[in-house]
């Protein structure tokens, strides 16, 4: 009796993906609190304030219970390229980093609501760069998951590695929403007078879509099975 419930509870715990959402869940409402009681920033209306939580709720669980293959240190370096190459080329397509378009003013903050803000600006000599909290670490996580997938690809060879490739053409289509969110972010967001972030066509919506599809493709690799030799 005593093994049939040890099993019966076993069989009803938490899933550990869902444990990992809740902590970050947790973390960033207390984050989010803290921020609100520190500094001025305003709150959106709840479609809004719930973009950032999204993007990183599903970031920790992604690289927390993505699968890492193991690979020799020349194919660690390979899989580290390929995922910085990409974190960067997103970047540049979502605004994050451009070129300097007037003279270098240094660094400033933008007090949006949690996760949008605080916007950190840098205008310097040639380069500007906008980090927004919640889209820095979405790209930095698909950055992340795109190096493990070209870790699967250098073990286990092209064949096995299909569904991982077939992921980073998705994550790579993914790009356009994102391009689409940011005009939305530009424009309705008000980054240089601190307004909150309104709606768009439903544009960050859509990157959201788009993100969350991305990064479950790049961490549960789904086609893998089919894949598989």
């Amino acid at each position: 009796a005593r093994v049939s419930r040890v099993a019966t509870a076993r069989s009803w715990s938490v899933p550990a993906p869902a444990r990992t959402a809740v902590l970050a869940l947790g973390v960033q409402s207390a984050l989010a609190l803290a921020y609100l009681l520190a500094t001025d920033a305003g709150l959106a209306v709840p479609t809004i304030l719930a973009v950032p939580f999204v993007w990183f709720t599903v970031a920790a669980v992604a690289v927390r219970h993505a699968e890492r293959p193991t690979v020799s240190r020349r194919g660690w370096w390979i899989a580290a390229g390929v995922g910085a190459a990409y974190v960067l080329a997103l970047a540049w397509l979502i605004g994050a980093v451009a070129p300097a378009m007037g003279p270098a003013t240094g660094v400033d903050l933008v007090l949006l609501p949690p996760g949008w803000g605080p916007v950190v600006r840098y205008s310097g000599a040639g380069v500007a760069l906008t980090v927004v909290p919640y889209r820095a670490a979405g790209v930095l996580a698909l950055g992340y998951l795109v190096s493990l997938s070209v870790r699967n690809v250098v073990d286990e060879g092209l064949s096995a590695g299909v569904g991982g490739l077939v992921a980073l053409g998705s994550c790579a289509g993914c790009a356009l929403p994102l391009v689409t969110s940011l005009v939305g972010a530009l424009s309705g967001a008000g980054l240089g007078v601190g307004a909150a972030p309104a709606v768009s066509g439903g544009t960050y919506l859509l990157g959201t879509a788009a993100y969350v599809l991305a990064a479950w493709l790049l961490a549960a690799r789904p086609l893998r099975r089919y894949t598989t030799r």
